[in-house]
């Protein structure tokens, strides 16, 4: 009988000790403005927006089945980046050094667009 009382006790001293030390383990935040860059995914139908801060970096990756491009949509005619043509798989990236808010397009033709929101 003392020994399933021990049994209890020290099953009991695990437990409580396993809850509290999981209750002291923090959770990394998804994305903070802090953060030195982002990864964002583009598809055959997805570009997403993105917002960073002057400083970031955001790095594209082509998960798609096609090949894509990560191009700004100049209103002037002169592209101020542009990753060339991206295979499935492939990565581009650029880091943003001044506040703006940016067009671009993830496909040759422009059918596929979002915005980049560069913050202070």
């Amino acid at each position: 009988m003392l020994f399933h009382k021990r049994q209890l006790a020290f099953i009991g001293l695990v437990l409580f000790l396993t809850a509290l030390l999981a209750s002291c383990q923090s959770t990394p935040p998804l994305a903070t403005s802090s953060a030195p860059g982002i990864g964002v995914g583009i598809s055959d139908d997805l570009c997403p927006n993105v917002i960073v801060q002057v400083g970031q970096q955001v790095t594209w990756t082509n998960q798609g089945n096609h090949e894509h491009i990560v191009r700004d949509k100049s209103v002037e005619g002169k592209s101020q980046f542009d990753s060339g043509i991206l295979q499935p798989g492939d990565d581009f990236a650029l880091t943003f050094s001044q506040p703006q808010i940016y067009s671009y397009e993830c496909s040759a033709d422009g059918a596929i667009t979002g915005t980049i929101t560069v913050e202070p």
